[in-house]
């Protein structure tokens, strides 16, 4: 079977979107399937990439969209991923970081309508905050594919809602975590409470602005805690000055990017992840399979994954009178933390063990035994 991975994520060299494709891959590989990756120059420039070049996988990469004549000629006498074409893939797996991305990159649409092969829509975010600005046109394009996948069940529901259809043939997969630990890590013994938001600053969607504004309160400033920010983004400047409006600067500070998941948890009691939208997030799954307690909002699929009570805590609404309700919740428990985060860990040890990339790899093998018309 001849595999096509079409990513439409770009502007970053890797993301939390290509994981479940890049281990899908590994496997189809393996089982001695050709797979071709067609994606963004910076991923495909990736060094996970360039490992699976290493085992067969072979690759033809884009430049970002310019709409301008030169281009739009160009893509009209040749498209990007010509040869993906003149491979005449069997499947092609569509990895989208949300159900807008063909809609937003007619290019990559363009392409895709060229492929006769069947198509695998697998869709890894929605929310409500996304604007549908033609939903026949979407809910056509979607319902033309062969299958779709989601990584929760509420991003499934919401698109159909959104789109007033009844989606055929879809499957949800959950995400699961990046590493694998037996046991939890230690649980911190620090008095002072140490929080950890792990996302990329980008309020919008993370919600960080949201603890900001909690944290500024004057019961908060009695208690003995700090709060850290790890990642990178385009709201760094802003979370900064927040933090400085607030009289923060002494409880909150930006860490930066850790790559290293299990440096994080070392000495951090706690993930406070108030976002207004998600997929399934890995930080909750890693977090989890350090054994620390996590505390989100109910958005996505984080409550398949966090058990309120058991194995964290979920706010009903990315708001901060919300999220401060489910975080009073969370201080009054602290005597409990230690045990949530073994009940998180065995969770997480569960969730690992469903393997999304084999069940995806299941999914495309039944479909290319299907006959594709012409």
């Amino acid at each position: 079977m001849k595999i096509l991975i079409l990513s439409t994520i770009q502007g970053c060299a890797w993301a939390g979107t290509e994981e479940v494709w890049y281990h899908f891959a590994e496997l189809a590989l393996s089982k001695g399937h050709g797979v071709m990756l067609a994606a963004d120059w910076e991923i495909a420039n990736s060094s996970q990439v360039s490992y699976l070049k290493t085992n067969g996988l072979q690759v033809t990469e884009r430049r970002a969209f310019r709409p301008h004549r030169l281009y739009l000629l160009k893509q009209r006498i040749i498209l990007d991923h010509q040869a993906a074409l003149s491979w005449q893939p069997d499947v092609c797996l569509i990895n989208a970081g949300s159900p807008l991305d063909l809609e937003f990159s007619t290019h990559l649409d363009q392409f895709q309508q060229h492929l006769n092969c069947k198509k695998v829509f697998f869709c890894h975010f929605n929310s409500d905050r996304l604007v549908f600005s033609n939903r026949t046109k979407t809910a056509q394009l979607l319902a033309s594919m062969d299958a779709m996948v989601f990584v929760n069940e509420a991003n499934r529901f919401e698109l159909e809602r959104q789109l007033a259809l009844e989606l055929k043939n879809t499957h949800v997969i959950l995400n699961s975590p990046r590493l694998a630990l037996q046991e939890p890590m230690p649980f911190p013994t620090a008095s002072q409470v140490c929080f950890a938001n792990v996302a990329r600053l980008e309020t919008y969607w993370k919600g960080q602005d949201i603890l900001t504004d909690i944290f500024h309160r004057k019961e908060w400033m009695q208690r003995d805690w700090k709060l850290e920010f790890f990642g990178s983004g385009k709201d760094q400047d802003y979370l900064e000055r927040l933090i400085a409006m607030y009289h923060l600067k002494d409880r909150v500070r930006l860490a930066g990017y850790v790559r290293n998941v299990e440096e994080i948890w070392k000495c951090r009691h706690a993930l406070l992840l108030p976002s207004r939208s998600e997929g399934t997030p890995l930080v909750i799954l890693e977090a989890m399979m350090c054994g620390r307690p996590v505390l989100t909002t109910d958005v996505g699929g984080n409550s398949e994954i966090v058990e309120d009570g058991v194995t964290g805590w979920i706010a009903p609404a990315a708001t901060p009178a919300s999220f401060h309700a489910a975080l009073e919740r969370a201080w009054k428990a602290r005597d409990r933390w230690e045990e949530m985060g073994r009940s998180a860990h065995e969770k997480a040890k569960q969730l690992s063990k469903l393997n999304p990339a084999a069940r995806l790899l299941e999914i495309l093998e039944k479909l290319a035994l299907q006959k594709q018309p012409l």
